[in-house]
């Protein structure tokens, strides 16, 4: 009798259990090299790194430095180095010109997302300077 009544609560304990967030895979998600996590950069920013075909859209993806404050501070394409309709991670460059200074973010994101999806993306800080 109360094998049955334990299995209940387990049952119902598991369907309140908070959903978790699918997080890509890291061969899903592009990689940047230059610059480094938390590096003091300048203008002009030459961002590179790999970045899987299915990031391009019409050869580029989205590049953009977001401030403190949230406000976009600078935006330019990334372009693969090589044919983006070849199957495979793609190694990419971004020229980012901005004139202020202080903590930014620069963000990263797919120009094709599947159906439905948020586009992927990838965020790192990094700090201005003149």
């Amino acid at each position: 009798m109360r094998i049955p009544a334990l299995l209940g609560v387990v049952l119902a304990l598991g369907a309140c259990a908070p959903e978790r967030t699918p997080q890509a895979p890291p061969t899903e998600l592009a990689r940047v090299e230059a610059p480094q996590t938390g590096a003091r950069v300048t203008s002009p920013l030459r961002v590179s790194g790999v970045a899987p075909a299915d990031w391009y859209f019409e050869n580029q993806f989205s590049v953009t430095l977001v401030g403190g404050d949230g406000a976009i501070i600078a935006e330019a394409p990334a372009h693969p180095r090589v044919n983006w309709t070849e199957p495979g991670p793609k190694e990419f460059d971004a020229e980012l010109r901005f004139d202020t200074e202080g903590p930014a973010v620069l963000v990263l994101q797919e120009s094709m997302p599947r159906d439905g999806e948020t586009p992927r993306e990838v965020r790192m800080p990094v700090m201005l300077a003149r």
